[in-house]
Formats: structure tokens, sequence, C-alpha cells
């Protein structure tokens, strides 16, 4: 059997949703008398069949979208491989073929032909139906596609729209000066009734009277195109006239061919009034601590001199029992005095006010002034102290009176709490820095002390000694200087502080000769 000639005048034009009809029209008119099924393996409930007879294929369909093969049989009553196939014979089709729609080499479906009278299937027949199944299998390939397409657009479009809906901050769209968009946090944000902004209303109109000039200025810009994007906080009005500060972000977009501007808002009013609180205590704290340089450091100052004057005998000698009281009387003012510096240090430094002068400096001569110094007392508490330098002179970057600052807090630290054992001093270059360490053989730290000592009025040694400010000022200068401090412990072996300090770039000078690699020096 062969196709008929096409008719000389083509079918009316059928839409594009019809085009699965169209092939089983195609099909009539191909083989007059037949009947044609269009089978989707993704709808199988929904065949497109040319006649009622034409269901009676939906087993060959089946058969040829499984096996992605075709079936053709010359005559179904004599074809053993439609055995089983009784309702073919049963619709009055002897003549039939099966030919799967394949893309990409995946079945869709499958496309039957059926003839009411037996007969071999020409070669330009068969080539016919084949080519009727690739339009419809591309036309199927397409509708998948676009219902891929029009799924993953609705679930982005729903993750959008949820995600836009539901944020926590206000999001807004403004274009040609008034609100376009606002989710619904703007409205629960600024307290506005449902609809409000239904009605356009201006940018302006929800800004403090006194910051409208400036946001005015910042949408032009935007705009304009002057800047693609800005960040700034600004006063808001609530619909009951209260005022909330905003955090505002926003980015300019084409929006119908038109500028616009797209931001979010974020309410920061509480984070405004802890910054205003914050200042305001950090103003009275100033206050407090320069009525503290002066209302006690002056008459702590006096009651140590005149100590210095009764210990000197300069009214009259002081028997053993006066001597000691007064001693006892200049150490509790030494230690008031130390607190009260160490206090300002510390409200300087939390100001960011405690100026540094940074210079080249030789750190091992930085070093073995503080030790010279701290002499008696080392002798007193029975701790002598070694400094070893490697390969001097070692030369960083510091301010000379704030390193001597930290190294005397380090040093006196483990004099006070050596017990007597010896205290070595290291002073080397390690990697991009020069490295003090001091090394103690006292009681050691606790492992869950070893940050706490660096918290302000944190004391973990001996009860009333020291102020519990050094070792933290000590860090924050170190930090100040672009350098760091650290400390390892292990209890009953003693402790190991680091102070590193930023390597000096060496100086130009001319050769001086021979320079020792190593030098030493004990203090007992």
């Amino acid at each position: 059997m062969t196709p008929s000639a096409p008719p000389p005048h083509p079918a009316a034009p059928v839409p594009a949703d019809d085009a699965l009809e169209r092939v089983a029209r195609l099909c009539a008119r191909l083989f007059p008398g037949s009947v044609s099924l269009l089978y989707d393996a993704g709808d199988p409930a929904a065949p497109v069949a040319s006649a009622p007879a034409a269901l009676s294929l939906r087993g060959m369909c089946l058969r040829a979208a499984e096996s992605a093969s075709p079936l053709i049989a010359p005559d179904a009553a004599a074809d053993p491989t439609l055995d089983g196939m009784a309702e073919v014979l049963a619709a009055g089709i002897r003549a039939c073929a099966a030919v799967p729609l394949l893309a990409d080499g995946e079945p869709l479906g499958a496309l039957a032909v059926g003839l009411p009278g037996p007969g071999a299937w020409a070669p330009d027949a068969v080539d016919a139906v084949h080519d009727l199944a690739g339009v419809a299998a591309a036309e199927l390939a397409a509708r998948r596609a676009r219902a891929c397409h029009d799924t993953a657009h609705a679930s982005s479009t729903g993750l959008f729209r949820a995600l836009v809906e539901q944020s926590l901050a206000a999001i807004y769209v403004i274009q040609d000066g008034v609100y376009r968009y606002v989710n619904p946090h703007v409205y629960q944000m600024l307290g506005f009734p449902p609809g409000w902004f239904d009605t356009p209303r201006s940018a302006l109109d929800i800004i403090h009277e006194d910051d409208r000039p400036m946001v005015q200025e910042n949408l032009r810009r935007r705009v304009d195109g002057e800047v693609p994007s800005m960040q700034y906080r600004v006063r808001g009005r609530r619909y009951d006239g209260s005022t909330v500060f905003l955090e505002v972000h926003g980015s300019r977009a084409e929006i119908d061919g038109r500028p616009a501007v797209i931001g979010i808002a974020i309410d920061v009013t509480r984070r405004e009034m802890a910054e205003r609180e914050r200042e305001h205590a950090l103003l009275a704290r100033d206050r407090f601590y320069a009525m503290i340089s002066h209302e006690l450091r002056t008459p702590v100052s006096a009651v140590m001199l005149y100590n210095d004057l009764l210990s000197s005998g300069v009214y009259d000698p002081l028997s053993d029992e006066q001597r000691d009281a007064v001693e006892r009387s200049q150490k509790s003012a030494r230690h008031l005095l130390d607190l009260i510096n160490d206090l300002l240090d510390l409200a300087k430094l939390d100001a960011g006010k405690l100026e540094t002068r940074l210079a080249d400096l030789d750190v091992a001569q930085e070093v073995e002034g503080v030790v010279a110094g701290l002499a008696p007392l080392a002798a007193e508490h029975g701790c002598p102290v070694s400094v070893q330098v490697d390969d001097p002179p070692l030369r960083a970057t510091g301010d000379p009176r704030r390193v001597q600052q930290i190294l005397l807090n380090l040093l006196s630290n483990a004099v006070k709490f050596g017990h007597g054992h010896p205290i070595e001093v290291n002073c080397r270059r390690e990697g991009g820095g020069v490295v003090v360490q001091v090394a103690d053989h006292g009681p050691g730290i606790g492992p869950d002390d070893l940050e706490r000592i660096f918290d302000d009025f944190v004391q973990v040694g001996e009860p009333g000694v020291g102020t519990g400010l050094g070792l933290p000022i000590a860090r924050r200068l170190a930090e100040l200087q672009g350098g760091s401090l650290t400390v390892s412990s292990r209890e009953g072996e003693g402790s190991t502080f680091r102070l590193i300090l930023p390597i000096a770039v060496p100086p130009v000078a001319p050769s001086t000769g021979f320079s020792p690699a190593f030098s030493s020096v004990i203090i007992r």
C-alpha cells in the first residue's frame, strides 16, 4: 500500500495546541479509510484518536514505545506479534503500523495507523508514518520543554514572591518619585493601614522632614546614574507620627525602560538608641576619669610625697614601728596610684584616644633597661632574671614608652609570681617580627584562665596583688602597635608570655666590622 497524493488545497490553519490533531488528520489524508492513534507516554490517559476504532491500537502503541522500535503488521489476523490483540480485529483493522515517537533517543510515545484491509506496507508508506511520527515527537518534546519551563518559572516566581512577601526587611520600589511597590513588612514596620500605598505616595512621604533633602538628593544621584547603589541611615515617620531610624540599601534598576530604585530598609531604632546611650555613657565615663585624674591622683601624690618626707626624717626620726606604718601607707598609696593610672590608660584605649609614637627601637636595649630597673624587686623576691638575645641587634617598630610599659608588666608579674625561681627572657627574630619571651617557673595558670587573664579586672593569682588591668592594657598596647601578646602555661610548671613586635626595616649604614651573633646578660 502507498499513501495517496496530498489534496490540492491545504487544510485550514490549526492552532498550535491542536498540532497532534493535525498529525491525525494528515494520516487520514495520506491513508484514506485509515484510523490513527497518537499515544503520549507522559499522559497515557489522553491519547489522540482519529476515530473510536483507533483506540484499539493502544496496545500496539505501548509495545512500540516500550521497545523504541517500529511494529509493522500487513495482516493483524495472521501476524503472531499481535497475539492477544483481538480488539484490533474487532475494530475492523487488518493492516497496521506503529512507530515510536523519539526525542534524543528517548521514547515519548507512539503513532499507530490502522487500515481496514490487509496488505503489505510499501517503503514510502512506512517512511510517511515515520515522518508523521517525527512531527508528533517534536511537538511532544516541545510541550514537555514548555511544561518544564512553566513549572520552573512558577516555582521560581513562587519562591521569589515568598521571599519578598515574607521578608523581615522592608522591600520597596520607587519609580518617577513614587512608591510602585512595598512588601507587607513596610506596613508592619511603619504601622500604616492596609492599602495605604495602593494610592501613589511620594518617596518622601514617610521620611522625617529634616532628612527629606538628603533622601531626595540620594534618589536623584541613583536615578541619574551617578552612583549604582547607596547605603545610608535616615529618620522615617510612622503612621502615628513617631520617629523610626532606618538603615537603607538601594540600587538603580531599569523597569519598563525607565530608571527606578529597588531597595530594602531595616529598622535600626533600637541600635540607634543603644549607640546614643553608649555615647552618653562614654562621655560620662570620660568625665569621671578626668575627675579621677584631678581629684584623686593629686591628693594621692601628695600623700606619697609626705610619706617620703616622713621616711627621710625631715621632721623627726621615726621609730621602727612608725617607719613600718609609713611604708605600709606608701605601698597602699602606690597601689592606688597604679590603679588610677591603669584606669586612665584603659579609658583612653577604649576611646581610641591613646596616642602612640612609633619609632625604630633596639628591643634588647629596651628589655635590658627594664630588667635593670626591676633588679631591686627581683632581689627582694629572690628571682634571678637572665636575658638572652639571639642575633643582635634586634630592631622593631614600636613606641618606646609603651613597649617599656608592656615589658614592665610582664617582668614584674613574673617576679611577683615566680616564687623565687629563675626568670628567663629571650629575644629573637621570628617570621616578620621580633619576639620577646618572658618565662617564669611559678605556679602557672589553669587552662580555663588562660584567656580570662586578658579581661579587665580579672585576677587569678594571689589576691590583692596587682590591679587586674595590667595584662589587658599590655595586650591592647601590643595590638595598637601592630603586634600581639599571647601566653602559654601549665599548672605547676610556670607561664611563658610572648610579645611580638613588627620588625623594623633595617637602616642603610656602612659596615662596622665584626658583630657578635649572641649576647647574654644575667642580673641577680
